[in-house]
């Protein structure tokens, strides 16, 4: 079954989670191995940890049980490898033994020992009714966002978490501080919310100024003290001074997709972008044209300037077709995921249908010049 592994990989599959048989040295040196020639950071390993597979809620909230289960997985875990994540799964039980608090702080516990819980979960709606969730078999099913927040941890005395907001493509857009109930108000609206220190509440972003936000994840950082919410910005940004950053307005590739986006549906009189949206033949043959350019530039000006052009054109032609730049930064995430690669040899023949295309240009420049030079 591990043989199948390269492939799902290959077709984009982030990670994938592997069950030892056992505990028992050979079979942990057996799994290994399989998986040695696989990204560590994109592997799960599943492991019977000495009692069983499936650690109890029930366990987990009897100090001497947990004691002895977390010495059990610390030496488990110190014997893999660290870069690859480390779970294990726990069964909630009925909701008669359950009990939420305790739980909760024992994943807290386990999660800073760099112990992961897995187990069934759920995220409530925005105005949800919370209610106690089982699965089909009776088991409780745990609150996702709380058990999120339990993951976390401050130093600060008011107890919030440093939060940086970033757009699709990881460009910060702002600073701000969260609560464990902004942070839950947050996963279960599918918005950015944060806490505002000078309104004390809630700060539900864009519900005055309509620059909402469309939340798209949450990411822990190493020490788990911080949070960087990635968000789709709407309106003219994040900033009350109506920039898109807190740190003025964009450059790059970012605010030459807005302006083309712009340009696409209300580009004024005589704007060559218009010419370029309008006749598709221009817009190819310029690609092909300054492709060649690039590929011919020496110097670090000439080649960041040819290159520049090239980022134009092929703008032009992504947001012709309704194309955005975070789909492209996508494409390259998932080609990135490959772990098996092709020869990536040239196609002759597009080589000769851009030679078509570049020798025609040629041929037509010289005519122009012929008739220039007889007049």
């Amino acid at each position: 079954m591990l043989e199948i592994i390269p492939t799902w990989l290959n077709q984009g599959i982030k990670k994938v989670l592997i069950d030892a048989v056992s505990s028992e040295d050979l079979e942990l040196e057996r799994v290994v191995t399989a998986v040695s020639e696989l990204p560590a950071n994109r592997v799960i390993l599943r492991i019977p940890v000495g009692v069983v597979l499936v650690i109890d809620s029930v366990t987990l909230t009897q100090d001497d049980g947990f004691e002895a289960l977390v010495t059990s997985l610390e030496t488990v875990r110190k014997s893999v490898d660290e870069g690859y994540f480390f779970a294990v799964e726990m069964s909630t039980g009925p909701i008669e033994v359950y009990h939420f608090e305790i739980v909760f702080a024992k994943i807290k516990e386990l999660h800073h020992k760099n112990i992961h819980i897995v187990a069934p979960g759920y995220c409530y709606g925005e105005g949800e009714k919370k209610r106690d969730l089982v699965t089909g078999d009776g088991k409780v099913v745990v609150d996702a966002a709380l058990s999120f927040v339990q993951c976390l941890r401050t130093d600060r005395r008011d107890g919030l978490f440093t939060t940086v907001v970033a757009d699709e493509a990881g460009v910060a857009l702002g600073l701000v501080y969260s609560s464990a109930k902004s942070i839950v108000a947050a996963l279960e609206s599918g918005r950015g919310v944060y806490y505002s220190r000078s309104r004390g509440g809630l700060w539900k972003k864009g519900e005055s100024s309509g620059n909402a936000q469309t939340l798209i994840q949450i990411d822990i950082d190493c020490d788990s003290d911080a949070l960087r919410f990635t968000v789709h910005q709407t309106g003219t940004g994040f900033c009350h001074l109506n920039t898109r950053t807190c740190w003025g307005h964009d450059g790059g590739l970012r605010a030459l997709e807005s302006m083309l986006f712009i340009r696409h549906e209300n580009a004024p009189a005589g704007s060559y972008t218009k010419r370029l949206f309008e006749d598709a033949e221009l817009l190819r043959n310029k690609l092909v044209e300054e492709a060649q350019e690039l590929a011919e530039a020496e110097s670090i000006p000439d080649v960041a300037g040819e290159a520049a052009d090239v980022m134009y054109f092929a703008m032009v032609r992504c947001v012709a077709a309704g194309c955005k730049l975070s789909d492209v930064e996508k494409m390259l995430d998932k080609r990135a995921l490959k772990v098996k690669r092709r020869p990536g040899n040239s196609k002759a023949y597009r080589i000769s249908a851009a030679n078509q295309i570049l020798n025609s240009k040629d041929d037509l420049n010289s005519a122009a010049s012929a008739v220039s030079n007889q007049s």
